[in-house]
């Protein structure tokens, strides 16, 4: 009898209530090294964020729905440009969400603080310090994303509150992390995902853009 060896999974199993549009951009790297056509954009979707953050939880989809936003406004409807586009978080690393948050941008953009890539000869490709971490101003789930090759930068504020959390889940918390019996951690999940869903069926209700300088 044969023992069937699993295969690694490529995709998460994500049932979700909405279907969250993926992040489009173009990557001039992958394009430099071959690996897309000149001018190929490629996409980054809700479920590589979450693979990336190894769970999903109102924060990734806050920075999902940030960085969907803030391209937006800079880009229109063309695709973003990796290495284009700097990102300020008011706070630090370990503030809020902010140094989980600054994981996922690089993901999607590139943009990374000062452990991100420096580029090929004269910095080229350079993504280093492409993620600035505003410690002297402390502030709650807001961002600054400039778009380098022009100027224009755009205010975003993630403001999760607006949709209203079930009062269920902080006492659900506690039951399926210390007992762990199925039921428990069932209800949690239940209320935890249906938490992320309120959040990314809200949209842009959630995610406040303001011009910067005009």
């Amino acid at each position: 009898m044969s023992m069937e060896k699993s295969t690694p999974r490529e995709q998460l199993a994500l049932s979700l209530r909405v279907r969250p549009e993926p992040i489009v951009v173009r990557d001039p790297f992958l394009e430099f090294l071959g690996l897309v056509a000149p001018g190929e954009p490629i996409s980054v979707s809700f479920d590589e964020l979450v693979k990336a953050a190894g769970h999903m939880c109102p924060t990734v989809a806050g920075a999902y729905l940030v960085l969907r936003h803030g391209l937006k406004a800079l880009y229109g409807d063309e695709p973003a440009v990796r290495g284009n586009v700097r990102v300020t978080a008011y706070g630090g690393p370990t503030d809020f969400g902010y140094g989980p948050i600054s994981q996922l941008v690089n993901v999607a953009i590139g943009a990374a603080p000062e452990t991100g890539f420096g580029g090929l000869g004269a910095g080229r490709f350079r993504r280093r310090d492409l993620f600035v971490f505003r410690t002297d101003d402390l502030r709650h789930s807001e961002f600054d994303f400039e778009r380098l090759d022009t100027g224009r930068t755009v205010h975003v504020t993630y403001e999760p509150n607006v949709v209203p959390t079930s009062k269920d889940l902080p006492a659900a918390i506690g039951p399926a992390l210390s007992n762990g019996d199925p039921a428990s951690v069932a209800r949690f999940r239940s209320l935890w995902n249906a938490r992320v869903e309120d959040i990314l069926e809200a949209d842009g209700r959630v995610v406040r853009v303001q011009a910067v300088g005009s």
